[in-house]
């Protein structure tokens, strides 16, 4: 290829953003394209970084200012394009490749609006996104955002998955950030409902805000931040109880690791999850929505949940495998 993709991101923890940069450096990997993820402060990310070194992705840092942005981007002697991911990367590199003559592409990743300060700087990155290519990964979110194009997440689909823990015990996971949105105190308020019924087991991977909760609940095994690739043999179902959402990658994740889905109708899901066919669909995603859907699991036989993982697979495979989001990438990256 005659360009070089440089992946700009501010990283703090490892949530869907952090996910999709591993799969596009993966993606661009594969179709020849050099790449470097550049993170504009190193915040001391371990957990992220050992990711990338593990799928040996380079990485470089920035040193949190505007003026060493610039000397990392004029280290490369070949043409460039600054692709950000996060409102605070958005917003540095569209100023500086605004004033620098530099190409910029940016993915909207969130769909929710956010509180207080998150929630003023993520209107300021959508007031400036005139001055960049975008792509939004819902539709929902690329309505909101000026010269948006529909980037639907994508994975490498693993042509073999890891074989599950054998329970007697439905294993029920919530997966992602604990904070509001993605609805953990759901979660822990259904752990609770259904504390005497032995037939559930209650798991949670992640970090955030709202990890007390999560860790004072009796019923919830908490795993913490835990290596992707080894989260889905310990599930055999993902709850979606999120309040807000974009495409959320745990769902294609969990798809691939032949993994049951029940979520709550938010965001591009519903584009996705047709409801007792690939998987489980809630009307509105409260408690009692969540225990109605994993009952009707629980009632399901073997061959059936067979029947709806192959269905699940499948559309993953024809949709959500790159092939598409390629094409839109590398069309985005050679336009000037």
């Amino acid at each position: 290829m005659d360009y070089r993709v440089i992946l700009f991101v501010d990283s703090s923890m490892i949530g869907g953003i952090e996910t999709h940069l591993i799969e596009i450096s993966k993606l661009l990997a594969k179709n020849n394209v050099p790449s470097i993820i550049l993170f504009y402060k190193d915040h001391g990310n371990k957990a992220f970084y050992t990711l990338l070194d593990n799928e040996s992705i380079k990485y470089d840092f920035a040193q949190g200012n505007v003026g060493n942005f610039l000397k990392k981007l004029r280290q490369y002697n070949e043409k460039i394009v600054i692709h950000t991911h996060g409102y605070k990367a958005g917003i540095v590199a569209r100023v500086v490749c605004k004033l620098y003559r530099y190409h910029c592409v940016s993915t909207y990743h969130a769909g929710e609006t956010g509180e207080g300060r998150v929630r003023f700087y993520n209107k300021i990155d959508k007031l400036l996104s005139f001055l960049s290519i975008n792509f939004a990964v819902s539709d929902n979110i690329a309505k909101s955002i000026k010269n948006s194009t529909l980037l639907e997440n994508f994975i490498s689909i693993p042509s073999e998955t890891k074989p599950k823990q054998i329970t007697k015990a439905l294993k029920v996971g919530f997966v992602g950030r604990l904070s509001h949105e993605k609805g953990p105190d759901i979660f822990c308020k259904l752990s609770s409902m259904m504390q005497a019924d032995a037939r559930i087991q209650f798991h949670v991977f992640g970090d955030g805000p709202h990890k007390n909760d999560v860790t004072n609940s009796q019923n919830i095994k908490y795993h913490g931040l835990t290596n992707r690739n080894n989260i889905w043999e310990h599930l055999d179902v993902l709850l979606i109880c999120s309040r807000e959402e974009g495409l959320p990658m745990t769902l294609l994740e969990a798809i691939s690791e032949n993994t049951l889905i029940v979520s709550s109708p938010v965001g591009a899901i519903p584009t996705i999850i047709k409801n007792k066919k690939n998987g489980f669909l809630m009307t509105k995603g409260n408690i009692e929505d969540c225990k109605h859907n994993l009952d009707l699991i629980l009632k399901m036989t073997p061959q059936q949940k067979v029947i709806m993982l192959e269905t699940a697979k499948k559309m993953l495979e024809e949709r959500f495998s790159g092939k598409k989001q390629f094409a839109l990438l590398d069309k985005a990256y050679r336009k000037e």
